[in-house]
């Protein structure tokens, strides 16, 4: 799973302003480094899931977290 590297910055800047989320980077899908999904959210508020959505992010609950992509 790829995402474009403006495209994950963008995503990153979103994050990054608020202080209170906890996420993880590039974790294996199935524990195997081949399949990985780029950012995973632990813990949020949900004015970062809608400004994240806004922007056309896809959210999807995994077992692992909440992925962000964008396509």
């Amino acid at each position: 799973m790829t995402m474009k590297p403006e495209d994950f910055r963008r995503a990153l800047e979103i994050i990054t302003r608020n202080n209170r989320i906890t996420v993880s980077f590039n974790t294996p899908v199935d524990d195997n480094y081949a399949n990985t999904y780029p950012l995973l959210i632990h813990e949020s508020n949900a004015a970062v899931l809608k400004q994240l959505h806004d922007e056309g992010y896809s959210l999807s609950m995994t077992e692992k977290g909440l992925c962000v992509m964008k396509y």
